[in-house]
C-alpha cells in the first residue's frame, strides 16, 4: 500500500513537471513570436528632406520640348521611369507589365518583358524607337531582324544610372534636359550621403533581400556587389552582408550563406507590410539559428516592387535607405 502512494506521489510529480515545462515551452515559443514595436528613426533621419519625383515631375528644357520620337516603346521598368523624367510620357506607347512607375502607366499597353516578348504586338504599335537594357541578347537579336531602331541602355550599378539618363537624352533628342537631370539627382544623392555620414558611427551588415523573405526560409535572392542597390546601402552608411558572399551584382544567397553572412538588418520589398506575415516569417526564419536581424526582428520594407529599379528616383530610394536603417543606428 505504501509503495503504490509512493509511486501515486511520483506519477503526479511527474505529470505536474511536465505540465510545468509544457508551459514554460509554450511561454517561450509565444515570446518568440510576439512582435516587438518598431522603433522610430532619430530625429535627423525624419528631418531629412524627401528628394522630388522626377519621374512624376520632369523639368524639360524648354528648347527641347517639342523634340523627340513620336512613339517609344520601353522594355524595362528603369527605362520607362527614365523616358517620363525626360518629359516623354505621353510618347509612350508600349511597356513591360513590370513597370509599375508613375502611377498610371498601366494605361500603356504591355508588350512582354525580357523573357517573354511579344514582338508581333511590339511592330504593330509601329514605334519609332525601342530601348531596352543591355544585357537584352534576345530582344536586341529579334528586334533587329524587324529592322525596328532599337537602343541598348545600362541599368545595373549607380553610376550606370546617370549613363542611361544620358544615353536616353540623347537617342531622344533631350540631352539637356537628360545633362539638368544628372545634376540634380547627384546633388540630391551627394546631400543625403553626407547627411549619413555625420551620424551613422559604425558600418555594420545589411541584406538586401529582392522581394519578399520567403516562407518558409530558402534561398534567397539578395543585392550583390556592384548594383545600385549595394551602392545605397554604402552611400546610407552600412555595409553590404553579401558583398563577399557573390561575384554577381544579383545573385541566389544559400541558407548557409545567409548564416555566414549574419547581416544585423534584412530589408526586403512588400507592400503592405502584413503583421500576421511577420509573425510567420520570424518564427518560420528563427528555427535557422542565431541570425541577429532574426533574433532582433530587424527586418523591415523598403517599399513595393515599384522600388526594384535602378532609375532616376534614386535619390528617393536612398532616402528610404537611410530612414529605415536610421531606427538601428
Amino acid at each position: 500500500m505504501k509503495r503504490s502512494r509512493v509511486l501515486l506521489v511520483l506519477l503526479v510529480a511527474a505529470v505536474f513537471t511536465a505540465a510545468v515545462g509544457l508551459r514554460v515551452r509554450s511561454l517561450l515559443v509565444t515570446e518568440e513570436v510576439t512582435l516587438r514595436p518598431q522603433g522610430n528613426p532619430p530625429a535627423w533621419a525624419a528631418a531629412l528632406p524627401t528628394p522630388k519625383d522626377y519621374v512624376v515631375h520632369p523639368e524639360v528644357d524648354p528648347a527641347e520640348a517639342g523634340r523627340g520620337p513620336a512613339r517609344i516603346i520601353s522594355l524595362a521598368p528603369s527605362i520607362t521611369e527614365i523616358v517620363c523624367a525626360l518629359g516623354l510620357r505621353d510618347r509612350l506607347v508600349g511597356r513591360t507589365p513590370y513597370c509599375l512607375h508613375p502611377p498610371g502607366i498601366e494605361s500603356v499597353t504591355a508588350v512582354g518583358a525580357l523573357q517573354d516578348p511579344n514582338f508581333e504586338k511590339i511592330k504593330s504599335l509601329s514605334p519609332d524607337l525601342v530601348l531596352v537594357t543591355a544585357n537584352s541578347g534576345r530582344l536586341t537579336d529579334g528586334l533587329r531582324q524587324l529592322g525596328i531602331r532599337h537602343q541598348p541602355v545600362p541599368h545595373d550599378t549607380l553610376e550606370e544610372i546617370y549613363q542611361a539618363i544620358d544615353r536616353v537624352g540623347r537617342v531622344c533628342d533631350r540631352p539637356a534636359t537628360a545633362a539638368r537631370l544628372v545634376v540634380l539627382i547627384r546633388a540630391d544623392v551627394e546631400a543625403l550621403h553626407a547627411a549619413a555620414a555625420g551620424h551613422v558611427p559604425v558600418r555594420r551588415p545589411v541584406l538586401v533581400s529582392l522581394g519578399e523573405l520567403p516562407v518558409p526560409p530558402k534561398a534567397v535572392w539578395v543585392a550583390g556587389p556592384g548594383s545600385f542597390l549595394a551602392g545605397q546601402i554604402e552611400l546610407a552608411g552600412w555595409v553590404n552582408a553579401a558583398a563577399s558572399m557573390l561575384k554577381v551584382s544579383h545573385g541566389e544567397l544559400s541558407l548557409e550563406g545567409l548564416r555566414a553572412a549574419n547581416p544585423a538588418v534584412i530589408l526586403e520589398f512588400r507592400q503592405p507590410v502584413d503583421q500576421r506575415a511577420m509573425l510567420d516569417l520570424y518564427r518560420a526564419w528563427s528555427e535557422l539559428g542565431n541570425l541577429e536581424a532574426i533574433r532582433l526582428q530587424r527586418v523591415r520594407s523598403l517599399g513595393g516592387m515599384e522600388w526594384l529599379s535602378a532609375s532616376p528616383r534614386i535619390a528617393l530610394s536612398l532616402h528610404r535607405f537611410i530612414v529605415v536603417l536610421a531606427e538601428f543606428e
